[in-house]
């Protein structure tokens, strides 16, 4: 955000969004790779005829993970407030997911 020309109040207050979006990325690539082989829909018996198809709770949570990680980064691109052809193009998007994955804080 520095680079696209963010103030710095907006980077202080918005870290809370950038580091839980971060989380999220990672977390929905990690979702990605566990569920691949999963089946989208999966049958159920709850008992007392009872029986049926229904989404698999996996894809369930990946979906509302993704519909969260989307309105950080909504929040996160409209408090950059960038233009189409500025600096924000030249940004890494992969250096604050090595950061998370990595443990590491930003000062």
């Amino acid at each position: 955000l520095k680079t696209a020309g963010c103030e710095e109040w907006k980077i202080k207050t918005l870290r809370p969004v950038i580091e839980n979006t971060a989380w999220m990325c990672v977390k929905l690539e990690d979702a990605v790779e566990e569920i691949a082989e999963e089946p989208i829909v999966i049958p159920y018996d709850n008992g007392g005829d009872q029986k049926g198809i229904r989404q698999n709770p996996y894809f369930q949570g990946y979906e509302a993970l993704w519909k969260a990680y989307m309105a950080g980064m909504g929040q996160i691109m409209s408090a950059a407030d960038t233009k189409k052809d500025s600096k924000v193009t030249k940004l890494k998007p992969n250096s604050v997911i090595a950061m998370v994955r990595s443990g590491q804080k930003q000062a």
